[in-house]
């Protein structure tokens, strides 16, 4: 096959859906497919493409229907003999399919981490012309689509976010290197993502009081910078928490971090398939996790951790404080490393993923 996956998000995001594109396209190509990525110049997507030893091609898609953008997707593809885009923004999906239907080019496909479409015309009419398909990674997503009757049962594909092995020999991150007070014990709880409202952290903190209050030990540390960094650390401090509660910037060395921690816990309002929460099952660590979008189908509630309401600070508390105390954390760890490496493996991920794109090239040219 000959892809080409588009991107156009902002040149200084990286999420979940980048890291995706990246590690698939890679993959892709491994087994032998021509893959070429295009995104914005100078992103952070650009470099972690280049870093990987990906083709890129630099696209300036900013609106629905960008002319420049177009006419370069029209190269790229007459260029490289493209069969099939994936197309990751909203707006990717209409610049490659207004392309596509002028030249009678490739498949396109849109691909979703998130819910990026609502029931209305406005989407219905604006989408679904440009578009051979979805691809997702959690059943609630494809449920609420086929819930609009927009298309057939086939036209929205769930694909489940594949997860490197993750390295078990990764030295255990020291965290009395960042919080004396420790002196070699406590209780480690981590937390990751960008200081954002959408990450939930003002529950954590707030939930963090109650079980400081139980257990004098334990020490919340959240790894991630964002623009509420001083709203949250004015939270922590109003609260009286700057001895149990951390605020410790962006890491890059998650593994350690993760493997160096006790609890894992997720306090989204919102995500996709959350990465940093399969992330820290694939290493055995317990979690509790909001119920937000794909927690359910990544891990189970009760066996490798608790599930909980999101923005209750309350019920968030109080599964903390219960996986704490539980004498069989240490055994939902292990069943919850077995769970996500055998049910979300890299290889699984890639087979199905090559397997779609191969039918959907196949069936456009049979029509």
């Amino acid at each position: 096959m000959r892809l080409l996956f588009i991107n156009s998000i902002g040149k200084k995001k990286w999420g979940g859906g980048e890291k995706w594109m990246v590690l698939a396209a890679r993959e892709l190509m491994a087994k032998g497919h021509h893959v070429v990525i295009g995104c914005r110049k100078n992103s952070v997507l650009q470099q972690r493409a280049e870093d990987a030893g990906l083709s890129v091609e630099k696209l300036s898609i900013y609106t629905d229907f960008s002319l420049l953008g177009a006419i370069q997707v029209a190269r790229i593809v007459k260029r490289e003999k493209i069969d099939l885009i994936v197309a990751c923004q909203n707006k990717d999906v209409r610049v490659s399919g207004m392309v596509s239907k002028c030249i009678n080019g490739p498949v396109v496909i849109s691909r979703q981490g998130v819910q990026l479409l609502h029931k209305s015309n406005k989407y219905k009419w604006g989408f679904i012309p440009f578009c051979d398909g979805i691809i997702t990674n959690t059943n609630s997503i494809k449920e609420e689509y086929d819930s609009y009757g927009w298309w057939g049962k086939d036209y929205v594909k769930v694909i489940y976010n594949g997860i490197p092995k993750a390295n078990q020999k990764a030295i255990p991150f020291s965290y009395s290197s960042l919080i004396p007070s420790l002196n070699g014990s406590g209780f480690i709880i981590l937390s990751t993502g960008r200081l954002a409202t959408q990450k939930g952290f003002q529950y954590l903190i707030e939930a963090a009081k109650s079980v400081v209050q139980n257990h004098k030990n334990v020490h919340f540390v959240i790894a991630g910078k964002g623009k509420l960094q001083h709203a949250l650390q004015k939270q922590i401090t109003d609260a009286q928490l700057d001895k149990n509660v951390h605020l410790i910037g962006f890491k890059d060395n998650i593994t350690s971090l993760l493997k160096g921690a006790d609890l894992f816990v997720l306090p989204s309002l919102y995500e996709g398939m959350p990465n940093s929460l399969m992330e820290a099952l694939s290493l055995g660590i317990p979690a509790v996790s909001t119920d937000v979008n794909g927690v359910s189908e990544l891990m189970k509630n009760k066996e490798h951790g608790y599930i909980v309401k999101s923005a209750d600070a309350n019920e968030l508390s109080v599964a903390i404080n219960k996986l704490i105390d539980d004498e069989q954390r240490q055994d939902k760890g292990k069943q919850a490393l077995i769970y996500v490496n055998d049910k979300f493996s890299v290889e699984r991920m890639v087979e199905t993923l090559e397997n779609h794109l191969k039918e959907c090239i196949r069936k456009k040219s049979v029509k």
